[in-house]
């Protein structure tokens, strides 16, 4: 039988048939495929160049046949990549870095081809297809072509006659680019009503909006008609409302779609277009308005001037139970996040799954790569741990540094990392053992939109190997190295307004670690960056290379929320980054005012303070409560930490081991150039040791003594440095106690021996200091001064036991290097006469007139060095940090400080107060020493009373004793004894009685140097007390100041700088002394010395024999020694001094300290 070869069953006849017409829809729809409608790939026997517009066209045509749009699948691939094509258009705005459009213009590019020789005929031939084929393509109907590129190589274009279409080599995974989230271009098979909402209205906007689309494009059409019907019902009604009936022609349609497109879209970028016809896309809002309303959106309530990023994960599903919408659909745990996702910057990142770039998170944003391992537990009540948990018992309860990034802070707070989501922490910690290694699981809970919903990201740290810390990206494992260090910060408590903190910083990372520094930033949560060098001063102190151990200090002048601890060597890229989140507490201002009272002396420093309606005290700062003086980073006590905090920073507390009084000393690195550093910062630079004579002061420190004011620099910006310390300790006080800033006064004393010119430079330092720390203006009634002699009275006049209010009274005040005297009378408001002379403690106590010490060579000191030592070597387990301390200062050898310290030993807690330690006593019961103290008090009275005789005052009921140096007075002897010689001498001076028997010495024998504060504090209650201190001070700078006075003893009132060039003068000054020497041996006798004070009677014969000797030797060594630096004198000036005392502190240290020796 025979057989017809053709295409379709309309061909009759036999041989070769002519075919008189194209085929049309008929024939072509009976061309039977053998393939059965399965081929992928299209038929290619079409003779036109434009056959991919013909494939594309007749793929909408038959597939809008079926009501299901079922049909071959090459036609649903054909369709579905035209589709994929008109999206990559519909969403260029956000491709541009991706993709490429290229215009080609028909009538230009056919006249460039055409002249062009080489080219003609290709001009010619293109020209004659679209002349032939115009009415089946509408070619005669557009003037430009887009062809959209990817790298270059074209991947689809526009179509005249289905307005888009793909290339023909469109293939399953080629082409990396997104169409929507989770499908790529060509991957996917999918129909219009599959696609992205605003797409689909944008398809159906254009064809209502512009009804040559229908016509020219009926097959598209004719698809969307009939997936108009698969859409859901709530999208179709949207259509209906928003945009028309797709099958309707009105005008009221056209005007309505074109006002969708215009307010709902953008035109393309470069005009692209069809027939005249503009395309649009996405606006961007819409795409960002659309990405902002995932369920993965951050959830922070931190204001940010930037679009709000997602935060993302991999096994979504594993943390969360219900689904989470990503950007056009929920998300799939098939799309997986790999570092090349997120190596660039969040802003920069393309979301996964899509081809939006918006910023995203994930775990290596919040996560640091390693981890800080401490070798302590951490002091929870000052500081947050993580939440902590250990899994296992087999693992140390050692606190780790908290891995988060500060990006964390840029959304949430320190509340938020502490807070809980869902009833679980928001981060935590879990140490526990992975396959039998130490791991530390970190979880991070991060809100996100989703109501109630949160993203879990995770990451765990194993114990590193030699040191290798650096994060394994393959594995997604971190590790963490124990480092040895911690940090100190004071004040525990936030303030407002002006603000102080010092962080010490100990670095004790050694080993492998040897060449690490470790450095700190602070940042608060409000701002991405850490505060800046101008309000964060570092001061480096202590080198590991040299110690072993390294110590820095900053000084933050700034609030702060959180630490980044930072681990770094020169050698590495890779630093170790950590954070500390202090539990701050905020200080809230109560309505209290303060006032403090600072007595600075050259031996010993005291600080009182006075709460509004209390009475005054000693200061003290204590760590108990939440709010502490300093909070430690490691929890109770370790040694070689607490030892370096006491030593360079500060003790714990101030109030019973570590208190004031305190010794006027200063502690510095030996490497501090003083010369060159242009300001020392305190609690940097230097700092109080506290501990000085109570513990060692460390290797490398530098102990300054014989602090005193100067206009020297080296020596202002130790003092300055010295009060900034104290007025610090102040502050905290009242911050502490939630006291009032703005209502703190203070007042500080000088001695009656300082300049007025030093007095004013002083006050101005003050001035200053009050500025910086406590941030209030200084004036007169908040900032005060006053002699430190008058203070005394004050306070003994307020004691309940107190009867001199209508008499005479003396008031004494005896410091290290000069004593100042006081004389009152009950009924008048301020003091008869001041006086003030070098000799007080340290001419008992010093080396005399030598610039060298010469403490190994004083036999009183040499004697009780060795009476301790002996103590101390008895047992090494108890004493041996005294003794340790003893050889310290005796290295130095001088008098002074070995003395200090001796005096210091009985209040060690070492001792307990066992009296065999009281150096006090001991010399009290030294009968061959004890006339040499008797000698020092008696010239000291002896000298009062003739002051106040000379001056016609009378004798005094009391006799008053403050100053650190007054407790010479128990080594005199009891009170009963020191009532009856100091009576004795002014009875013998007046020659005349007390015709009563109420004289008396008064002395607060346990705190002779809190008196002065106290007293001042005291006069200070009530603002009339406050007038007349300021009215003293007014008198003492007046050029007509008669208060004031030295006198000689002489028939000269006062001496000159030119009369000791006489000597005549100097004579009479020996003569005096002789006079006194004489007294004193009759007043001895008398008493009956070696009865009553039980001196020693050997002693006291020699006494008599060397009393005399050399005194004119020891007045001239003593007026070079004081003068040496007096070049600025005339010879008219007044020596405010009294020559008298010269020749009697030569005599106690060469004399009789060197003679009286058992």
């Amino acid at each position: 039988m025979s057989k017809i070869l053709s295409y379709n069953k309309k061909t009759t006849g036999e041989g070769w048939i002519s075919l008189h017409n194209q085929y049309g829809a008929d024939e072509i729809s009976m061309i039977i495929d053998p393939n059965a409608g399965l081929s992928q790939k299209p038929r290619t026997a079409i003779p036109s160049p434009f056959a991919q517009m013909d494939l594309v066209k007749n793929a909408f045509n038959r597939l809008a046949m079926s009501t299901t749009l079922e049909g071959e699948v090459m036609d649903k691939l054909l369709v579905s990549n035209a589709l994929d094509i008109a999206q990559l258009f519909f969403n260029f705005g956000e491709m541009k870095n991706q993709l490429r459009v290229v215009e080609w213009n028909k009538d230009k590019a056919l006249s460039d081809l055409k002249n062009n020789v080489q080219h003609a005929l290709l001009g010619e031939t293109i020209s004659m297809f679209l002349e032939q084929d115009k009415e089946a393509f509408n070619f005669d109907k557009f003037d430009k072509l887009y062809f959209l590129l990817y790298e270059n190589k074209v991947i689809g274009s526009t179509s005249p006659i289905t307005l888009f279409m793909a290339t023909p080599n469109a293939q399953v995974g080629k082409y990396p680019v997104t169409v929507e989230q989770n499908i790529k271009l060509f991957d996917t098979v999918r129909h219009l009503h599959c696609r992205d909402t605003r797409f689909i209205k944008y398809l159906y906007a254009m064809f209502n909006a512009y009804p040559q689309l229908k016509q020219c494009c009926g097959e598209v059409n004719a698809y969307l008609v009939r997936v108009f019907e698969l859409l859901s019902a709530e999208i179709r009604n949207e259509i209906l409302t928003e945009i028309g009936n797709p099958t309707s022609l009105d005008l009221e349609n056209i005007e309505k779609a074109k006002l969708f497109l215009q307010t709902n879209y953008l035109a393309i970028d470069g005009g692209v277009q069809i027939f005249g016809i503009p395309f649009y896309g996405l606006r961007q809002e819409d795409v960002l308005d659309g990405i902002a309303s995932s369920d993965f959106v951050i959830n922070t309530k931190k204001a940010q001037n930037e679009p709000l990023p997602l935060v993302l994960q991999n096994n979504l599903s594993s943390y969360q139970s219900v689904p989470y919408k990503y950007i056009t659909g929920n998300w799939d745990d098939k799309q997986q996040i790999s570092y090349t996702d997120y190596a660039v910057e969040p802003s920069k990142r393309t979301l996964p799954g899509t081809s939006h770039v918006y910023p995203w998170l994930t775990d290596d944003d919040f996560f640091q790569p390693s981890l800080i391992k401490l070798d302590y537990t951490l002091n929870r009540d000052c500081y947050f741990d993580g939440n902590l948990s250990l899994s296992t018992k087999d693992v140390d309860d050692n606190d780790f540094l908290i891995p988060i990034k500060p990006l964390f802070f840029k959304y949430f707070d320190i509340e938020d990392l502490k807070g809980k989501i869902g009833g679980l922490p928001k981060f935590e910690m879990r140490h526990e053992k992975i396959g039998g290694n130490e791991a530390l699981t970190a979880i991070l809970r991060i809100p996100v939109k989703k109501e109630g919903g949160f993203i879990t990201l995770k990451r765990t740290y194993l114990k590193a190997i030699d040191n290798n810390y650096a994060y394994d990206r393959k594995n997604d494992k971190g590790y963490f190295v124990n480092i040895a260090f911690t940090l100190n910060l004071f004040p525990f408590i936030k303030t407002e307004g002006i603000n102080h903190y010092n962080v010490q910083l100990i670095d004790r990372a050694l080993g492998d670690f040897d060449n690490h520094g470790i450095g700190l930033s602070f940042y608060k949560e409000t701002e991405a960056e850490a505060l800046d060098a101008q309000k964060v001063n570092i001061r480096e102190r202590s080198y590991k290379k040299e110690k072993r151990v390294g110590s820095s200090y900053y000084k933050v002048d700034d609030n702060f929320d959180y630490i980044l601890v930072n681990l770094s060597s020169s050698n590495s890229s890779t630093p170790i980054e950590g954070v500390i989140c202090p539990n701050w507490t905020s200080y809230i201002p109560g309505h209290d005012s303060y006032t403090f009272a600072v007595d600075f002396g050259t031996t010993n420093t005291h600080v009182e303070s006075m709460q509004a309606g209390a009475l005054p005290q000693p200061l003290m700062l204590n760590s108990v409560a939440v709010e502490k003086m300093v909070a430690t980073l490691y929890n109770g006590s370790s040694i070689l930490y607490d030892v370096i905090l006491k030593q360079e920073f500060l003790p714990k507390c101030i109030g019973e081991d570590y208190c004031f009084p305190q010794r006027t000393v200063l502690s510095e690195s030996e490497r501090l150039d003083i010369v060159s550093i242009d300001h020392l910062v305190p609690l940097g630079d230097t700092n109080i040791p506290f501990i000085y004579e109570k513990e060692s002061v460390g290797y490398g420190n530098n102990i300054v003594t014989d602090l005193k004011w100067s206009v020297e620099l080296s020596s202002s910006k130790r003092v300055k440095a010295f009060l900034t310390e104290l007025a610090l300790l102040m502050r905290t006080k009242v911050l502490l106690e939630h006291g009032d800033l703005s209502k703190i006064s203070l007042v500080w004393f000088y001695p009656l021996s300082m300049k007025i010119g030093n007095v004013r430079k002083l006050g101005e330092m003050w001035e200053s200091i009050f500025a910086e720390v406590f941030g209030v203006q200084a004036s007169n009634s908040n900032l005060i001064h006053m002699p430190e002699s008058v203070a005394p009275y004050y306070f003994y006049k307020n004691l309940g036991t107190f009867r001199g209010a209508a008499s005479t009274v003396a008031s004494i005040d005896i410091g290290g290097g000069s004593s100042d005297i006081a004389i009152f009378k009950g009924t008048e408001a301020q003091p008869l006469l001041l006086s003030s002379f070098r000799f007080a403690a340290n001419a008992l106590f010093g080396d005399g007139f030598s610039d060298i010490p010469r403490g190994n060579r004083n036999p009183m000191v040499t004697t009780y060095v060795n009476y301790f030592k002996r103590l101390f070597d008895a047992d090494d387990d108890k004493y041996g940090e005294l003794n340790g301390i003893l050889d310290d200062i005796t290295e130095k050898q001088k008098s002074d400080e070995i003395n200090a310290f001796l005096f210091s030993i009985i209040n060690n807690q070492a001792v307990l107060g066992n009296d065999i330690f009281s150096y006090n006593k001991r010399l009290n019961e030294d009968a061959h020493r004890k006339i040499i103290f008797l000698y020092f008090y008696s010239a000291l009275i002896y000298y009062v009373a003739n002051l106040m005789k000379h001056h016609n005052i009378d004798k005094p009921r009391n006799v008053m004793f403050s100053g650190t140096g007054s407790k010479v007075l128990d080594i005199v002897g009891s009170q009963r004894d020191l009532d009856m010689m100091t009576q004795a001498i002014f009875e013998r001076v007046y020659n005349e009685t007390y015709t009563d028997s109420t004289f008396s010495v008064v002395m607060e024998r346990r705190e002779p140097k809190q008196i002065t504060c106290r007293g001042a504090l005291m006069q200070m209650k009530d603002p009339t007390g406050t007038q007349l201190i300021n009215e003293l001070n007014n008198i003492m700078d007046g050029f007509d100041n008669t208060i004031k006075v030295n006198y000689s003893l002489l028939d000269k009132e006062h001496l000159t700088y030119g009369d000791m060039d006489d000597t005549a003068i100097q004579q009479a000054v020996i003569t005096k002394v002789k006079e006194f020497n004489s007294f004193f041996i009759e007043l001895c006798d008398a008493l009956r010395v070696v009865d009553r004070f039980l001196v020693d009677n050997q002693s006291y014969q020699k006494f008599k024999a060397i009393v005399n000797n050399d005194l004119d030797h020891h007045l001239v060594t003593g007026w070079n020694f004081i003068n040496k630096n007096a070049q600025d004198k005339n010879k008219e000036d007044i020596i405010e001094d009294t020559m008298f005392f010269y020749p009697i502190i030569g005599t106690i240290r060469d004399n009789l300290i060197e003679g009286l020796t058992n």
